[in-house]
């Protein structure tokens, strides 16, 4: 029970390390959620949700966002 609480605290951890690493980078671009959401297609309350840890992104979604 441990290691597999362990293993999500790391993927969840993770996560929340690129969610952190993207929103510093959008913000070091000067870009807005809603700049995002034009540039991509992915409405804002889930970039929102996303960039809070709220929401967990599919890899399209993750490739998308840096690509815009």
């Amino acid at each position: 029970m441990l290691k597999k609480l362990r293993g999500y605290a790391r993927k969840v951890h993770s996560l929340l390390v690129v969610m952190y690493i993207s929103v510093e980078i959008r913000k070091s671009q000067g870009k807005t959620q809603n700049d995002i959401s034009i540039a991509t297609g992915i409405l804002r309350p889930n970039i929102c949700r996303m960039e809070s840890g709220n929401y967990n992104p599919t890899l399209d979604m993750m490739v998308r966002m840096a690509h815009s």
